[in-house]
């Protein structure tokens, strides 16, 4: 039963494979629930490494990679324009993921002096307070219509970006990069699958179901060798191996799930959205970073450099 199950998986995304021209053109011209009239990014066909492109009001930023990695950093601006209403909707969270931007800059500025590659960087310069950018339209903007034109800059530009990539490489890895201020100092990989789900890939149970529901699902369809346990905790997984270099992290083999009461991200939006089913060809996750070690300026270029050789590797090692 598990080997159909995993065979079904497969064959749906053989059709989603089949669907992809359909899927770049889309891109171009998507509009997403909601839409009013936004400007749309770039032509993706058009893009060169290298290039910098802003938003009209410059709070959005996309830089063009040449390699098959997103990096998007939606909670790390501090721009605060008096004339947008600060966000008061209920639940509206506003918290600033401190130097997560400058952490994404770092992070490409190694790739590329190493290893002559460039990530696609998609960045929100705007404070929280203002926009969340890893939030649905209605709760990002709190209802701000001038906001909802920037929320579709910034996701657009990942739309085109994402579209790019699978198009040149046949697949992308999307991470979306937090900051976490929890006790505990270590890495929070969100693969949309929480404490519970995460001690029954450690059991190996239930994870056929724990695949279709994970942001791997499109990796698991690409690749019939690979399996949701390894590719979580296995010894070639992106946790595992950022444990390797000295980075606790948690999924991994080394910590392969929370423990009771320990808190943890498994997620967001932008995770959930751009590693569905319906983007063929991506998979990635969520990294929420602690702040010692990580994200504070006397601590990145270290840690830029254990990332970007993980990452390298880890790309390798998720090759179809």
């Amino acid at each position: 039963m598990k080997e159909d199950a995993i065979k079904k998986i497969q064959i749906n995304y053989m059709f989603q494979i089949a669907l992809l021209p359909l899927f770049f053109l889309l891109v171009q011209c998507k509009k997403d629930d909601g839409d009013d009239g936004a400007p749309q990014p770039p032509v993706a066909h058009h893009w060169q490494a290298g290039q910098v492109f802003f938003d009209e009001p410059r709070w959005t930023e996309c830089v063009v990679g040449d390699m098959p990695l997103i990096i998007s950093a939606p909670h790390g601006g501090a721009v605060r324009p008096a004339h947008v209403p600060d966000r008061t909707c209920p639940n509206a969270t506003v918290g600033t993921d401190l130097y997560t931007m400058e952490l994404a800059r770092d992070i490409a500025e190694e790739l590329y002096q190493t290893y002559g590659v460039r990530p696609y960087l998609i960045i929100n310069h705007l404070h929280r307070i203002k926009i969340d950018q890893n939030r649905e339209i209605n709760e990002a903007t709190c209802g701000n219509e001038e906001m909802k034109v920037i929320w579709h800059n910034f996701h657009h530009y990942i739309d085109t970006a994402l579209a790019t990539a699978v198009n040149k490489f046949g697949r992308a890895l999307y991470i979306d990069l937090h900051g976490h201020a929890h006790e505990k100092h270590r890495l929070e990989l969100g693969y949309r699958l929480n404490a519970s789900d995460l001690g029954h890939v450690y059991t190996n149970t239930n994870i056929t179901a724990l695949t279709a529901k994970s942001t791997l699902v499109n990796l698991v369809g690409m690749a019939p060798s690979f399996n949701l346990r390894d590719l979580i905790i296995g010894d070639h997984a992106f946790g595992t191996l950022m444990a390797n270099e000295g980075v606790p992290s948690v999924p991994s083999k080394q910590d392969p799930y929370p423990m009771s009461g320990e808190p943890f991200f498994n997620g967001g939006y932008n995770s959930d959205r751009y590693t569905s089913v319906h983007y063929p060809g991506v998979y990635g996750f969520q990294i929420e970073c602690h702040r010692p070690g990580v994200r504070n300026p006397e601590d990145r270029p270290e840690f830029a450099k254990k990332f970007a050789k993980v990452v390298v590797d880890f790309l390798e090692k998720t090759k179809p």
